[in-house]
């Protein structure tokens, strides 16, 4: 199958799309070519898909919030299903307000799970905190395992991983889960969002994250990037337009 074909498309925000806020070549293409077969899958856990549609809209990128699938509101709203969540939330005011509208007290005193995500206002009473709660067993959970994500001049910017490595430096044994790429559980709740029996690309720049996920899920992935052994960039993929229903471009496009 030809990559202007599939059905439904996941593709990864930071190092695809855009770097913090620079537009990366190809985005405005690929979301032309597209359409609504495009979902932005993103680890991202400092935003809600509203609040990042209006943060892509003033870079150009027309994306409604129902297409816009992020790993830290997307954690709000699994863990909101299950019943008896008491939960302490880390992260943005907007991820707080999201929990809440999700029925879910981000800020309960007696959590059952705490959810870190990318809270760049996270102190060290708040680390102590977490701690806290995790020694009354509490279960910890991060929105995503990234230690990093492209900035636009080229310097890594701190993720929801660097702060688990805090946690962990401070509680060594602690138990943490994540819940993002490459989690299972982030993909289905994606899978859920563009429909059964769809034919589905995964279009990721990390292949840790994006290329082990969707392999594991049995998608087929494309890598661009840095990291990508064919594509430098999305202009490549999209003008390429390879063929995913040969074995030989599968090993190229899924290599990491």
């Amino acid at each position: 199958m030809r990559f202007d074909a599939f059905d439904a498309y996941l593709c990864d925000l930071d190092g695809c799309l855009i770097a913090e806020n620079a537009l990366l070549p190809g985005a405005a293409e690929l979301i032309a070519l597209a359409g609504d077969r495009l979902r932005v899958f993103s680890n991202n856990s400092t935003q809600t898909p509203a609040t990042l549609s209006l943060r892509l809209a003033r870079l150009g990128l027309d994306i409604p919030a129902e297409r816009i699938l992020l790993a830290g509101a997307a954690a709000v709203e699994v863990l909101a299903r299950r019943p008896g969540i008491r939960l302490a939330l880390y992260g943005s005011a907007g991820l707080r307000a999201h929990a809440r509208a999700c029925g879910l007290d981000p800020a309960a005193t007696e959590p059952t799970h705490v959810l870190v995500t990318g809270d760049r206002g996270l102190t060290c009473a708040d680390l102590h905190a977490i701690v806290a709660h995790a020694a009354r067993g509490a279960a910890v959970i991060g929105a995503n395992p990234d230690a990093s994500r492209p900035g636009p001049d080229g310097i890594p910017i701190p993720e929801t991983g660097a702060l688990l490595a805090a946690i962990r430096t401070v509680l060594p044994d602690i138990r943490l889960s994540t819940f993002g790429k490459p989690s299972g559980e982030f993909y289905r709740y994606a899978l859920e969002r563009t429909g059964p029996g769809r034919r589905v690309l995964a279009i990721g720049d990390t292949p840790e994250t994006d290329g082990l996920g969707a392999r594991r899920m049995g998608l087929p992935v494309a890598i661009v990037g840095p990291a990508s052994q064919r594509f430098a960039s999305l202009p490549e993929l999209i003008g390429a337009n390879p063929d995913f229903g040969l074995d030989r471009h599968r090993a190229d496009l899924c290599a990491g």
